[in-house]
């Protein structure tokens, strides 16, 4: 059995750099430590192939599903973009695809019949989307517009009819009836998610990309939305309105693009989301966000003591429940990623997100607290970035996607299927750092996930490292003129500072350099502070984050 990165009360770790071949990587010598996981729920994934011979190679698409069948729209047909350039419209997808898992049969529609601003959309790629009832929700996306002669993030919310466009894709009927395009610009936004809670859909993270693609950290066309961008559909005379939008701001949390948001619950009962790990940290060039932030209605907040270290891309997904155990699973499949698991299951970090194998779940346990698990299985190539998880049909959920573990006997369950996304050969595990794009290449496999519920190996879970705790202190607080500032650090390495204010953005940013394993003590000027909340955060390194609320007089 893989082990488990679980959180306790200490860390317990050392860092040495070794070569392995033309590459540096650096190996986290680790102090295992034997721990049993007590009143967990105990399963195993496996894979195997859905042989699909007219299976599209897609990534970066939406879908939906729909009486055993699958709806795919928008992606890509190529692979991973190069540094500068890409997403021409010769290699988007200008299909609309309907897929049979069940018969194997696959039915297409080119868009080339609707309007031009709803072909341009549809032909983008890394748009937000999100199923429900019978609509599916297409936001924003990126791509070359005709219309606009440049590479542009559109700025429009399209609600589709999901039976009614299967329907005509399948037998042959007009698609334009099946759309509702709205333009507004507060769903120009591509890499971010949407989600649903209380009746109310949730944009969140994503960025604004207008102009060709280019991977400088500083380039002028590309900003960060920050931003949880929430907004209400309502039917007036049969024709859906957006209604009720409003936006909350935080500028170091929510700065994240090309990440995992999935609906969740809390070990009170209460329903939430969770934004796990995605990129790129603002002020660390190129550096993942490995903090996860629990959104509830009333808010958000960073989940302090935790990192997810094996999964920092947008990869498929698939929440898992179970309420007998009060745990709440949340399954990861491939993608790319900071860190991995050697085969003596030592963690392995590569700076630059290289393509992984990993199959890996996040669980939230009933005291609260979190941990992270690598399965026994890994995918069968380096897969995953850009794909989705479809659930089987058979699946017993909970809502529109969230499987219900309680709901599943033991033995082995046909848990649902990775659907596309971008493969690279072994060989190339950084294709985007070595200007190799052009080995990638969109995926027409279709993975089938087996959840074996009751299935535990041989081997102990073992911890790779404690829960960490920067033990953040603050006085006085409320303050007046200077904030002193503790932290104990578990290791040595840079402590950066961020003061948010309470509307999210960043007022204040400090860089303390190189510090020492131990007990730091700095200060912060808050004389220029007008008085209110603020949120004071520290990072290690990037990988450790705890965020403290402090109180200006």
């Amino acid at each position: 059995m893989k082990p488990t990165i679980t959180y306790t009360t200490h860390f317990l770790d050392f860092v040495c750099a070794v070569a392995v071949g033309a590459q540096t990587f650096f190996l986290w010598m680790i102090f295992l430590m034997p721990q049993a996981l007590s009143g967990q729920s105990s399963f195993q994934v496996r894979f195997d192939t859905l042989p699909l011979a007219e299976m599209p190679r897609l990534h970066s698409f939406a879908f939906a599903r729909h009486e055993g069948k699958w709806l795919l729209l928008g992606g890509r047909q190529d692979g991973l973009h190069p540094k500068f350039g890409g997403f021409n419209t010769a290699s988007a997808n200008t299909s609309i695809w309907v897929v049979s898992p069940e018969t194997a049969q696959v039915w297409s529609r080119s868009i080339t019949e609707l309007p031009d601003t709803l072909q341009e959309q549809l032909r983008s790629a890394n748009m937000e989307f999100y199923h429900h009832d019978a609509s599916l929700l297409f936001a924003g996306g990126y791509g070359y517009s005709d219309l606009a002669q440049n590479h542009i993030t559109y700025p429009y919310l399209t609600v589709i009819d999901v039976p009614g466009l299967v329907q005509s894709v399948v037998e042959g009927g007009p698609l334009l009836p099946h759309f509702h395009q709205m333009r507004d610009t507060f769903f120009a936004v591509t890499g971010g998610q949407i989600q649903e809670l209380a009746d109310t859909f949730y944009l969140v993270g994503g960025h604004l990309f207008n102009g060709i693609y280019s991977a400088n950290s500083d380039n002028p066309t590309q900003r960060y939305t920050a931003a949880i961008r929430k907004f209400t559909i309502e039917n007036q005379a049969g024709t859906p309105q957006i209604t009720h939008q409003s936006e909350q701001i935080d500028e170091l949390n929510l700065h994240r693009r090309d990440y995992n948001l999935s609906p969740h619950i809390f070990e009170n009962g209460d329903q939430g989301l969770m934004a796990f790990s995605g990129v790129f940290q603002p002020g660390l060039a190129l550096k993942p966000f490995l903090n996860i932030v629990a959104i509830r209605s009333g808010g958000h907040h960073s989940v302090n003591g935790f990192s997810q270290f094996l999964t920092n891309y947008h990869c498929a997904r698939v929440p898992v429940y179970s309420a007998s155990e009060n745990q709440m699973h949340t399954l990861f499949f491939g993608g790319m990623s900071e860190y991995w698991l050697s085969d003596t299951d030592s963690l392995l970090r590569d700076s630059r997100l290289p393509f992984v194998k990993t199959a890996a779940r996040v669980t939230r346990l009933p005291d609260g607290s979190y941990e992270e698990v690598a399965f026994d299985a890994e995918l069968p190539y380096y897969t995953g970035t850009g794909a989705e998880f479809i659930l089987a049909d058979n699946t017993p959920t909970l809502g529109e996607e969230m499987v219900n573990y309680d709901a599943l006997s033991d033995g082995s369950h046909l848990l649902g299927y990775i659907v596309g996304g971008i493969v690279t050969p072994g060989s190339q595990r950084n294709p985007f750092t070595a200007n190799a794009a052009a080995v990638t290449s969109a995926s027409p496999q279709v993975l089938r996930v087996w959840l074996e519920k009751g299935a535990v190996s041989s081997t102990k879970g073992q911890a790779l490292d404690g829960r960490y705790a920067l033990q953040m202190r603050v006085f006085p607080n409320p303050a007046e003129d200077v904030l002193q500032l503790s932290a104990r650090l578990p290791r040595a390495g840079r402590l950066l500072g961020t003061l948010q204010n309470a509307q999210g953005r960043i007022v204040m940013s400090h860089d303390w350099g190189l510090c020492n394993e131990g007990l730091q003590q700095m200060e912060i000027s808050a004389a220029a502070l007008p008085a209110g909340l603020y949120w004071l955060t520290l990072r290690l390194d990037g990988v450790f984050t705890e965020t403290i609320t402090i109180a200006k007089k």
